[in-house]
């Protein structure tokens, strides 16, 4: 009998020891889901990324024989859009669900990813978001404006030099403030992909435009109402933001815009239109500020749609009998 309540008292003391371990071990430590996401960027920016490649580079890599350099090509276009003619050999999958669960489950990891869209912009969105995802991808400049010249399958407009506008720049420089940093909550994993995937869903399942043309933005800015004029970042290099800028624009250069101390100089709590030189880098900064939490627009065709000082511009606009290709499709 004593045996027995020996036993009985030892397992209940053992019961209650382990019971108590399990009530002291401490959960997983929760991550800050912000600097996950912005270090995935940041990543991405600082390891010196082409700002895009050229719809001629694509078509050489795909029929030159070499099935070493062949690329993996992306339409980031509607399935509509897609079927009226893509690339020869391009997976679908429109930009909006490149953060989807599974969306990039079938992309390699041998070859080099190349993105496009319409004109370049929604390509630069799918783009930023592939690479912070941990693939190697390039967007296709003008996008299937460049590719081919037909109206139908191109299904938009590329930029045109006759209806572009020419506004007012400046040279001085604006005075600046610190904000806090965007806070961010999207996910209850503490895995960094998932949770740089589940950040960049939440903006991707929105259906604002990620783009602002050049006239409604100036329309913004001379309404006479201050309380909707939109904070301005300029993307271009310093030397191009010292040109003239956007009256009121303060200077991040697009690889460094994920980096902490330039999104300190960012607001949370305004409007943001960011632009570049046309609309290509613009639009991979612009999905870096939207996926970390800002509201910000690209201005679409950069600075090329707002003045027409080839000087300022510092880059040529698209001229169709230049940019444009009439690269074979198939539906």
């Amino acid at each position: 009998m004593k045996s027995r309540a020996f036993v009985s008292l030892t397992c209940l003391t053992l019961a209650v020891v382990l019971a108590g371990c399990e009530a002291t071990t401490p959960p997983p430590e929760a991550k800050d889901q912000f600097e996950t996401v912005r270090k995935a960027f940041d990543d991405y920016l600082s390891s010196d990324p082409a700002a895009a490649t050229t719809a001629a580079t694509v078509f050489d890599s795909l029929n030159d024989g070499d099935d070493t350099t062949t690329p993996y090509v992306i339409s980031a276009r509607s399935p509509e859009h897609y079927a009226l003619g893509h690339v020869p050999g391009a997976v679908n999958i429109p930009w909006r669900t490149v953060a989807n669960v599974g969306a990039l489950d079938d992309l390699p990891t041998d070859q080099p990813i190349i993105v496009y869209c319409y004109t370049g912009h929604t390509g630069a969105v799918a783009t930023a978001v592939i690479n912070a995802m941990g693939h190697e991808a390039v967007n296709m400049k003008y996008g299937m404006c460049a590719w081919t010249r037909d109206a139908d399958i191109r299904a938009a407009s590329p930029f045109n030099e006759e209806t572009s506008s020419d506004f007012p720049t400046v040279t001085d420089v604006p005075d600046e403030m610190t904000y806090d940093l965007p806070t961010m909550d999207v996910t209850d994993s503490t895995d960094d992909g998932e949770i740089v995937r589940a950040a960049a869903e939440a903006y991707l399942s929105g259906d604002e435009s990620p783009i602002i043309a050049a006239e409604d933005l100036f329309d913004l800015l001379n309404d006479g109402d201050e309380t909707n004029d939109p904070f301005i970042i300029s993307v271009r290099a310093p030397e191009a933001y010292a040109l003239g800028h956007i009256e009121g624009a303060i200077n991040i250069p697009w690889k460094t815009i994920a980096q902490e101390a330039n999104l300190k100089r960012i607001p949370t709590d305004r409007d943001i239109v960011v632009y570049c030189y046309t609309g290509h880098t613009g639009g991979l900064a612009t999905t870096v500020l939207n996926v970390l939490g800002y509201n910000a627009k690209n201005m679409k065709f950069g600075m090329v749609a707002w003045t027409k000082d080839a000087d300022i511009r510092a880059t040529s606009a698209f001229d169709d009998a230049v940019d444009s290709n009439d690269f074979a499709t198939e539906p």
